[in-house]
């Protein structure tokens, strides 16, 4: 865990913008700290509705009070931070499952993190869609392309809301693994999930993500970045698209998601360095604090036992 705090002390020293800031003048402005404000206290709320979603997922194999969940979300958070797309937030959680139990946690908590890749790519898309229909000027292409890919983007949303909903299609796909293959009894998780409970997964997963394009909004408000609702939406919307399609480690992701803020907000505001700094505060916001926090409980479990 000491690397994760010099990992999020080296990035916050060596974040170079900082210096551009005229910090006297901007706190003198008194301008929009309420959003800011809002942006913070939203993002509990966002963990909370993570933790219930991850109950749901794992109520058939373990019920665990919210207490405890919450503190695996948290661990996981920590836990991934340096893994590839924080794919190993899974190995933080399912320490919070009995032996036995944890492979059932893994599939469990990878639907999950499924649905929120759905969402993502499903707002992209519509993101994309939306940029084509209102913007179509800034994209320099014909309109005959235009109306094939928004097709094509229809097609692609209703194949990937039906592979969710089918998630036992996976279990061929699964069985190829040699872990799998001596755990087949336990691959029946996909096919026992309910079409109800993946719905209640996707609304929450759609709820999260509305938490995330909404912090980002608050924030560019704070800095007094002037775009619309509609801009805001296409431009956030296609920065995690993009920055959930690139595989990646949390050591580059602030900078990458960086560089695609810049490009897509760009589209529509010329504040190049409160668009930066904007990223980098969502970040802290989102990532830094929930690690701190989940890096205490993960030491916690592993050694004291809790």
């Amino acid at each position: 865990m000491a690397i994760t705090y010099g990992f999020i002390i080296y990035k916050l020293v060596k974040f170079e913008e900082f210096n551009e800031i005229n910090l006297k003048e901007f706190y003198q402005s008194g301008r929009g700290y309420l959003y800011l404000i809002i942006a913070i206290l939203l993002m509990p709320i966002n963990w909370s509705i993570e933790t219930i979603k991850w109950q749901l997922l794992i109520k058939s194999i373990q019920t665990i009070a919210f207490s405890v969940a919450i503190k695996a979300i948290f661990s996981g958070t920590s836990l991934g931070i340096f893994t590839p797309n924080r794919i190993g937030e899974i190995g933080g959680r399912v320490l919070y499952l009995n032996k036995g139990k944890r492979t059932f946690g893994l599939l469990a908590t990878s639907l999950g993190s499924f649905s929120q890749l759905l969402t993502t790519i499903i707002a992209g898309l519509l993101g994309f869609a939306l940029f084509l229909i209102f913007f179509p000027n800034k994209t320099n292409i014909s309109p005959i392309f235009d109306k094939l890919f928004l097709i094509i983007i229809l097609i692609t949303l209703l194949i990937l809301i039906y592979l969710f909903f089918n998630a036992k299609l996976l279990n061929p796909l699964l069985l190829k693994f040699s872990f799998f293959k001596r755990r087949q009894d336990q691959l029946k998780y996909f096919s026992d999930t309910k079409i109800s409970l993946l719905f209640k997964v996707l609304v929450l997963s759609i709820i999260r993500y509305l938490i995330f394009i909404t912090q980002f909004y608050l924030i560019l408000i704070f800095f007094n970045i002037q775009i619309s609702i509609l801009q805001a939406f296409i431009s956030i919307s296609l920065l995690y698209l993009f920055s959930t399609l690139i595989p990646t480690t949390t050591l580059l992701e602030l900078g990458i998601k960086g560089s695609l803020a810049i490009f897509f907000i760009g589209l529509f505001s010329n504040s190049l360095l409160h668009i930066v700094l904007s990223t980098m505060i969502l970040w802290v916001i989102n990532l830094v604090i929930p690690s701190i926090i989940g890096s205490i409980f993960f030491i916690k479990k592993i050694f004291i036992k809790q």
